[in-house]
């Protein structure tokens, strides 16, 4: 009897640590981060059987308290999680913000460079109409340097036909007088016919003498004239042939500059070109007047010619002359150089 009374307790006192160990093996298996403990100490303590009946109170006391701690260590957890949940929120946050910040600042150095663009179009766009009015008032400049000149020549022949008139007048009082004074002479000599012989003869040698001056005079005044003239037709095609040259050179030039001379281009090979200008040294029209028998050869030196446009030099070039030998002008491309 008194052995049946301890094994009751005994396993009331048992299924009570069974409990307590399966509410307390919730936080020996938490996966949290395991924290320092400090081992426990068991005392064995001998225990009235009088006050086992109170035990089964104190354990579910004891059951509850752990519950408790098991359900704040939950909410502590809980709370660890929620902060480290917002640190990564504002850690996210702090990204987004400087990938913004990034982006605004490649918006304004992107904003920068067009605006840099379009400072240095303007530039070139002012650059080009500077060019463009210089080019104006040369061609101006050269349209009254023109003027000033066909002036000039206009006047200086005018001179000339009037001093070439005024010495023909002269010429023809001096042969009226001439004349006059041998009507006179004549009729003198009519007079006085019944002078002796000789002095009659003699008066008519000096007569002829005088008139053989006068021819002789005559023909070295015409023949100074003629020298002249050739002369001065030989200065004027000297003068012309210079200015010929030197327009061709110029022509020449400029195609050079403007012709892309293209990867099918062989020594030897020649294309000549006839050009036809108008007097203000624009391009009325181009074409081939000799083949090289290479179609893309004759189309570069076509493409060189029409590329160039005008030849404002030609504009400065007598009208006669332009005409008699700068509007039909022929040019031969060659591949190591341009000959006229």
């Amino acid at each position: 009897m008194e052995i049946r009374g301890y094994i009751v307790p005994s396993l009331k006192a048992l299924a009570v640590h069974l409990l307590v160990i399966v509410t307390v093996s919730g936080y020996w298996f938490d996966h949290s981060k395991p924290e320092h403990r400090t081992p426990r100490h068991i005392q064995a303590q001998m225990v009235d059987l009088s006050t086992l009946q109170q035990a089964p109170q104190q354990n579910q006391q004891a059951a509850q308290q752990a519950e408790e701690q098991r359900r704040a260590e939950q909410q502590r957890q809980a709370e660890q999680q929620r902060l480290e949940q917002q640190r990564a929120e504002q850690q996210r946050a702090e990204q987004q913000r400087q990938a913004e910040v990034q982006r605004a600042e490649q918006q304004r150095v992107e904003q920068q460079r067009v605006e840099q663009q379009r400072a240095e179009q303007q530039r070139a766009e002012q650059q080009r109409q500077a060019e463009q009015q210089r080019i104006a008032e040369e061609a101006r400049r050269n349209e009254q340097e023109l003027a000033a000149r066909r002036e000039a020549e206009a006047r200086q022949k005018a001179a000339e036909e009037a001093r070439k008139a005024e010495e023909a007048e002269r010429k023809r009082q001096q042969e009226l007088a001439a004349q006059k004074a041998a009507e006179e002479r004549k009729r003198q000599e009519a007079q006085a016919k019944a002078e002796a012989e000789a002095k009659a003869q003699r008066e008519a040698a000096e007569a002829r003498a005088r008139e053989q001056q006068r021819q002789a005079e005559a023909e070295r005044v015409q023949a100074e004239a003629a020298a002249a003239a050739a002369a001065a037709q030989a200065a004027a095609a000297q003068a012309a042939n210079v200015v010929v040259a030197d327009i061709s050179s110029y022509i020449a030039g400029m195609l050079q500059r403007n012709w892309q001379i293209p990867s099918t281009a062989r020594n030897g090979m020649q294309a000549v070109v006839s050009i036809n200008l108008l007097p203000n040294g624009e391009i009325n029209s181009v074409d081939i007047h000799t083949s090289s028998g290479d179609a893309v050869f004759d189309r570069s030196a076509v493409q060189a010619v029409l590329r160039t446009e005008r030849f404002p030099r030609v504009a400065e070039i007598d009208p006669i002359l332009f005409e008699r030998r700068v509007r039909r002008t022929l040019v031969t491309f060659r591949p190591e150089g341009l000959r006229w």
